[in-house]
């Protein structure tokens, strides 16, 4: 009876101590990876294709200022600056011995009280620089321009010019 009961000690005794492992808590872990790539997105929202019809004198005289000429769209997850320029030095059509330059573009940001720069090939500040970008997020800028061709072009109805907007972080 005594090997039994020591034997039964022996076979219980292990179970007793199971019965708390069983209640402990088990946890597992799952690692989530993300990818979030870079976004740098600018949309022209309005304005798209602009006409600037001098059909009196004082057009002309004056030029034509066309206050909120194209709003701009942006998103960005990185700091950014937005620049302008235009295609090419000069317009296509009109008379080839009389180009007229893209400088008779002036532009700025609306509200900003700045005064009207003139549109080069080459890019130029818009909003922001490299050196001074604006922080990520997402919003609008509106543009102005002011053109003037004056009496130096001679008539023509096919003059065209294409403007570039780049957003950028580097």
């Amino acid at each position: 009876m005594k090997n039994s009961l020591r034997l039964l000690f022996f076979v219980l005794l292990p179970g007793f101590f199971c019965v708390d492992a069983f209640s402990q808590t088990r946890y597992l872990t799952k690692t989530v990876d993300i990818i979030v790539p870079t976004v740098l997105d600018l949309e022209v929202s309005s304005g798209a294709n602009q006409i600037a019809d001098f059909n009196q004198t004082s057009k002309i005289d004056n030029g034509i200022e066309l206050l909120g000429a194209t709003t701009l769209t942006y998103k960005s997850n990185k700091a950014w600056f937005i620049t302008i320029k235009s295609s090419d030095a000069n317009f296509t059509g009109g008379v080839a011995e009389t180009p007229m330059p893209a400088s008779i573009i002036k532009f700025r940001v609306n509200g900003s009280g700045n005064s009207y720069t003139p549109l080069t090939a080459s890019d130029q500040s818009l909003v922001a620089t490299m050196g001074s970008k604006y922080p990520r997020g997402t919003g609008t800028t509106i543009i102005d321009f002011h053109i003037n061709p004056g009496y130096i072009y001679p008539p023509a109805d096919n003059y065209s010019l294409q403007i570039i907007y780049t957003i950028s972080n580097l």
